[in-house]
């Protein structure tokens, strides 16, 4: 009896080192990281990186009025920088990961991504988020257009700005404008 109380101890005490000081269970780590090398929630290896990037340089297109060769440059940059990231972005999500999910919860979720049927699904939904994306963006769009149309049609275009006049010597005083008639 004393023995199993001793063996008991022992193993609890083991297990406990085991353990990470502060934060989640080291079996939680384990699994989220096995979800996160397995492309879950986003994929991060190079062609995830480049999607990734590609929607960044689009918005800024968009926004910043880019030409295609600093797009160009701008895609490679920001591709450069998320994979130099890339350490930190795993580390985020497992920490995303072990923050929302128990270890039964993520071992259900690694038995089923690494499963054949979990990774067709994986590869599907990854197709129905970029289309949804592209509608979301093209709706988003018309919504612009439309709400900039609703806009003018009740603030019209302010007049353009009167021609400016000719370049005054350093020093000169512009000439009073004329007075107008009473």
């Amino acid at each position: 009896m004393i023995r199993t109380v001793i063996a008991v101890a022992a193993a609890a005490v083991a297990l406990t080192a085991c353990q990470p000081a502060s934060g989640p269970p080291a079996a939680e780590i384990r699994l989220a990281t096995k979800l996160v090398e397995a492309g879950v929630p986003i994929p991060l290896d190079r062609e995830g990186m480049q999607q990734i990037a590609f929607q960044q340089v689009q918005g800024m297109m968009q926004q910043d009025g880019l030409s295609s060769e600093q797009a160009r440059q701008l895609l490679m940059g920001i591709t450069k920088n998320l994979e130099d990231a890339t350490p930190a972005i795993k580390e985020a999500l497992v920490t995303s990961f072990t923050e929302e999910f128990n270890v039964k919860e993520l071992e259900l979720l690694v038995k089923f991504v690494t499963s054949k049927e979990g990774k067709a699904v994986q590869e599907k939904i990854q197709v129905v988020g970029q289309k949804g994306s592209e509608q979301f963006q093209a709706m988003a769009q018309e919504a612009g257009v439309k709400a900039l149309a609703d806009l003018r049609s009740v603030w019209p275009v302010p007049p353009a700005p009167a021609p400016a006049g000719p370049a005054l010597p350093p020093g000169a005083e512009p000439a009073p404008a004329p007075a107008l008639p009473n």
